[in-house]
C-alpha cells in the first residue's frame, strides 16, 4: 500500500474540514494526528490542503497520520436530527468514505486506513505493525499486495522476509544472538527456542498441534520461496506454476503466525 496521501483525498478532507471545524479545531486536529508543527497560512479549506501535501513531502507514511486525523470524525456518533434525515456529520463521513474507496482504501475502527480486499489476518496484522511501527515489516507487507496477482514469486518471497524481518527485530530486542545463516529457518528455531513454542513442550494435545501446523507454515514458505520464490533462480522445466491462490496461502500463513508471534511476544514481555 502506498502511503502517500492521494491527492483526491486530499481535496476531499480539506473540503470536509473546512465545513466541519473551526480553525482552532482544526489545527488540534492536526497536532495530536502528528501532522508537522508549522500551522499553513490561508483559509481554513486551503489550511487543511496545504498541510497534508506537506505531510506528503515530510514524512515517510503521512496515510497512516490521515486515520488517526479523521477519527473522531468517522467515529462520533451523530446527533438525532429532525425528521431522521442525514445530518451533516453523516454526510461529511460518508463523503470521505466514498473517496477512500475509489481509492481502493477503508476506514477501520481506531484510526487506521487500510487496503480495501485484504482478508481479516493482514488487517489485524496490519494494525499490529501500524501500533508497533515495525517499518521492515510494513514494507515487506506492502510488497505482499503489491504483488499478489502480478507476480506471486515475489510476493511468496515477500511473505519469507515478512517474518525473517519480524524474527530479526524480535532478537535484536532481546538482545539475543543472530545465527550466522539469517534466513527464515534458523531464525525461526532462535526465536521458537526463546519463547518456548516448540510443540514438543506443549502438554495440551490441540496446542501441540496448532504450533505444529505453525512450524510447518514456517517450513513450506521456506520451501516455496527456494523452488519458487523471486529470490531464486529456477529452471523452469517442471510443470508447476505459482498462481495467485498460492501466493496468497503462503503471505495468509505468514500473517497468521506473524501476528500469533507478536502477541507470544508481547505476553512474555509484560509477563517479567
Amino acid at each position: 500500500m502506498e502511503y502517500k496521501i492521494p491527492v483526491p483525498l486530499v481535496a476531499v478532507i480539506a473540503d470536509v474540514f473546512s465545513n466541519h471545524y473551526t480553525h482552532t479545531e482544526i489545527d488540534s486536529r492536526f497536532f495530536a494526528a502528528g501532522f508537522p508543527a508549522d500551522v499553513p497560512v490561508g483559509n481554513k479549506q486551503q489550511k487543511c490542503h496545504a498541510w497534508l501535501l506537506r505531510a506528503n513531502q515530510q514524512d515517510e507514511a503521512p496515510l497512516l497520520m490521515v486515520g488517526r486525523l479523521i477519527e473522531e470524525l468517522m467515529e462520533t456518533v451523530p446527533p438525532p436530527t429532525l425528521g431522521g434525515g442525514e445530518s451533516p456529520l453523516e454526510a461529511h463521513r460518508a463523503r470521505i468514505s466514498a473517496q477512500l474507496s475509489a481509492l481502493g482504501l477503508c476506514y477501520q475502527t481506531g484510526g487506521h486506513i487500510l487496503q480495501l480486499g485484504t482478508s481479516a489476518a493482514s488487517r489485524t496484522l496490519q494494525q499490529i505493525v501500524h501500533d508497533r511501527d515495525l517499518k521492515g515489516v510494513h514494507l515487506e507487507f506492502d510488497r505482499i499486495f503489491a504483488n499478489l496477482e502480478s507476480d506471486p514469486a515475489a510476493a511468496v518471497t515477500a511473505s519469507c522476509a515478512l517474518l525473517e524481518a519480524l524474527f530479526k527485530t524480535y532478537i535484536a530486542d532481546e538482545k539475543l544472538t543472530l545465527p550466522s545463516d539469517q534466513s527464515i529457518l534458523p531464525l525461526w528455531k532462535v526465536v521458537r527456542s526463546h519463547l518456548q513454542l516448540d510443540p514438543a513442550d506443549m502438554q495440551d494435545d490441540g496446542l501441540k498441534k496448532i504450533l505444529s501446523g505453525l512450524a510447518s507454515i514456517v517450513d513450506g514458505i521456506a520451501s516455496l520461496r527456494t523452488k519458487r520464490g523471486s529470490a531464486h533462480g529456477h529452471d523452469g522445466r517442471t510443470s508447476f506454476r505459482l498462481e495467485p491462490r498460492h501466493a496468497r496461502l503462503a503471505s495468509h500463513g505468514a500473517f497468521t503466525l506473524a501476528t500469533f508471534f507478536i502477541e507470544v511476544a508481547e505476553t512474555k514481555k509484560r509477563r517479567k
